[in-house]
């Protein structure tokens, strides 16, 4: 009866009973593989986002436009993380979760490193392409283990423990990256970042057990009867508008937080004319708090309020984001940059909050045989319409604003940022509406009850 509720695959899907792999593993072994996931994800962002505090150096240093920021940032890196994320989230619902994972950080890491001795723009373009590749295996792998793990009712926050890490990994790149750029240079930044990962995979590899056991790579390649293909799995989240509207919350959630992230050094170092040690150590800062927090809290949320009404969480998410818009725009135009720096706190809480409610409701929302599948479509669109087009509309319209003129770098680049902020918005907008047909569908007489 279980087995039959769980794969269940029509819109009325929206609860499960306790995942059978929880029985298998021990609280205790859980929560191991919970915190090394956390540093796992606190290296794939500290890997990520380094390249924004030392993204105004690199540009002076090898003489690039915005435009090419913004490419070098954002659509390098998306193109093949986005593209590859469901391929590997085919595998990783067949193989060994675990020994992907460990594969991709030492990928990822040992491009990171290679990032450092690029010469010149098309060097930087490829090795941030290699980071994206390095990295499209983590997240699907790394939410599909958590789903196994973790029984409905603490999913949502482990995935927000897990979402943590994104802010801390923030912090460590931009007090890190600011302060070993300012005291060497943006090649050293780079190299320092990427060599811890190559020890995380060993520890990964060999400390971290699946829940599903050992499996050969020959055996998972093998086709299996019944088995959830892409088209397949499409089919079933069509009928469930609500992920689309999440998928669509989550481009937009990933265009501002990775658009202005892009542009954190030029705000900053442009407007304000502060240094990139400074700036690396508060911004790091801000990151973390805020960021951390609202991670935590955004989990939290999702668990408490989840458990009177699961739907409720999403409608929150919305209200953040539509609230963080006017505090974006504030932070934008803030008279100096102390002031700057805590306005920012607004976009950065709210760009962590949705994560543990949101995939949470991804994961109830998809079937069993489509956790990994439902998340890696989810990383696909919003990786590659979000993280790779958000950092190419700043730097276009930057560009586009400024007229070539050096003088109006700054105030270019303020009047991009603020019409970015507005799209937080139209984000919530979409929170809403997952919350509308949420709602409508648990008060349908055959929708399963709620599990407590």
């Amino acid at each position: 009866m279980a087995e039959d509720i769980a794969t269940k695959t029509g819109p009325e899907n929206l609860s499960e009973p306790k995942d059978s792999a929880d029985s298998a593993i021990t609280r205790r072994q859980a929560n191991y593989a919970l915190a090394v996931l956390f540093i796992v994800t606190m290296l794939n962002f500290l890997d990520r986002q380094v390249i924004s505090i030392v993204a105004e150096p690199i540009k002076r240093d090898l003489g690039l436009s915005d435009t090419q920021l913004g490419l070098m940032t954002g659509l390098s890196f998306a193109v093949f993380y986005t593209t590859l994320a469901v391929p590997l989230a085919a595998l990783a619902d067949r193989w060994n979760r675990s020994r992907i994972i460990s594969i991709s950080i030492a990928v990822w890491s040992l491009m990171t490193v290679l990032c450092g001795m690029a010469g010149n723009f098309v060097q930087l373009f490829l090795a941030r392409v290699g980071v994206g590749v390095g990295e499209a295996g983590s997240g699907p792998a790394s939410h599909s283990l958590i789903a196994d793990l973790f029984p409905p009712e603490r999913r949502a926050g482990a995935l927000g423990i897990m979402g943590a890490a994104v802010p801390v990994g923030a912090f460590l790149a931009y007090a890190g990256g600011g302060y070993i750029t300012e005291m060497f240079s943006w090649r050293a930044a780079f190299l320092l970042a990427g060599l811890p990962g190559l020890v995380i995979a060993v520890v990964m590899w060999f400390t971290v057990a699946d829940p599903r056991g050992k499996v050969s790579l020959a055996k998972a390649f093998q086709p299996v009867a019944g088995e959830m293909t892409l088209r397949q799995a499409l089919a079933e989240l069509s009928r469930k508008p609500a992920y689309w509207h999440l998928v669509a919350a989550g481009v937009l959630v990933q265009f501002v937080s990775y658009g202005l992230a892009s542009f954190y050094g030029g705000l900053f170092v442009r407007v304000h004319g502060m240094n990139y040690g400074e700036l690396g150590w508060k911004l790091g800062v801000l990151v973390g708090v805020t960021g951390g927090f609202g991670a935590w809290f955004g989990g939290k949320v999702g668990d408490i309020i989840g458990k009177r009404d699961p739907v409720l969480p999403l409608l929150v998410c919305g209200i953040v984001l539509v609230i963080a818009a006017p505090g974006m725009i504030a932070a934008i135009y803030a008279g100096n940059a102390n002031l700057a720096i805590i306005l920012l706190g607004f976009p950065t809480f709210a760009a962590t909050f949705y994560y543990g409610p949101s995939f949470a409701a991804i994961q109830l929302l998809a079937s069993n045989r489509t956790r990994a599948m439902a998340v890696a479509i989810y990383f696909m669109i919003a990786g590659l319409l979000g993280l790779g087009i958000g950092p190419v509309f700043v730097g276009g319209l930057s560009d586009y604003f400024a007229g070539g003129d050096r003088a109006l770098e700054a105030s270019a680049l303020q009047q991009a940022l603020m019409i970015l902020a507005l799209f937080n918005i139209w984000a919530g907008f979409h929170y809403w509406r997952v919350w509308v047909w949420m709602k409508q569908k648990r008060a349908e007489p055959d929708h399963l009850p709620p599990v407590t």
